[in-house]
């Protein structure tokens, strides 16, 4: 009877014990998923929300950071299992799974100066220059872009973008609300002031992307990821990472 138990019981114990890979995009993005020198670890909303699924033992996850630019490549290729972005984002959505939307990721035009009342990016045909990061796909602003009313000038990195910005090498920028407001109350604009656009440039679900195969965890994900919005915690999770200043 205890052999029969321990073969019913060994695939759930395998599964839990399946080491998974969640490739993060460097240097991180505050506050999903960023790393902590001072503590040598990976801290924010996506490592808080896993902890109770890895203390329990229903997952094993580490993480592992890479370029953005392989990083969605080393899931398609079966190098990495899980990764944080938007469906929307996908090059080849059919290839892969997603969860739930973990929240709704807004990104924002940023100036220097307040935003027009009036402004919009179809009033003019004046090209002007956006910092953008490298290996970024801005589908909202695509057709700008492609008709030069924006020129795209690539950064490395988000903080690069908006050192471009404030050294006026370019018009505007385009980051997330939570990059811009880690950003700017940073050590390295102390006094600085950014404005934003009174509406983003994008609103799309944030996931966590899985291989194919792996329905099973993305199961998992799913039902604590629901149980944690149902209950106001993920939304707490988040506000933890996230500095809050109006811009």
């Amino acid at each position: 009877m205890f052999f029969i138990l321990c073969l019913y019981t060994l695939p759930l114990y395998a599964k839990a014990k399946e080491e998974l890979v969640f490739i993060i995009n460097h240097p991180g993005s505050a506050p999903y998923l960023y790393f902590n020198e001072e503590q040598n670890e990976y801290q924010g909303a996506i490592p808080d929300l896993l902890k109770p699924l890895i203390e329990s033992r229903k997952l094993n996850i580490k993480f592992i950071s890479n370029s953005r630019k392989r990083s969605e490549e080393y899931i398609y290729q079966g190098n990495a299992d899980l990764i944080m972005l938007s469906e929307f984002w996908l090059k080849k959505p059919e290839e892969v799974i997603a969860t739930v939307p973990l929240h709704q990721h807004r990104s924002f035009l940023y100036m220097t100066e307040e935003f027009p009342d009036e402004f919009s990016l179809e009033n003019t045909n004046e090209s002007e220059a956006l910092c953008t990061k490298d290996g970024f796909f801005y589908p909202n602003l695509e057709s700008h872009i492609k008709s030069k009313r924006l020129i795209r000038i690539d950064s490395s990195s988000h903080l690069s973008m908006l050192k471009m910005l404030f050294k006026h090498r370019c018009k505007y920028v385009v980051m997330n609300e939570f990059n811009a407001l880690n950003l700017i109350n940073s050590p390295f604009f102390n006094g600085e002031k950014l404005y934003h656009s009174k509406e983003p440039v994008s609103t799309v679900p944030l996931n966590i992307i899985l291989r194919a195969e792996l329905t099973h965890v993305k199961n998992i994900l799913d039902k604590h990821i629901m149980a944690l919005k149902e209950k106001g915690e993920l939304q707490r999770i988040i506000d933890k990472h996230t500095r809050y200043v109006e811009l």
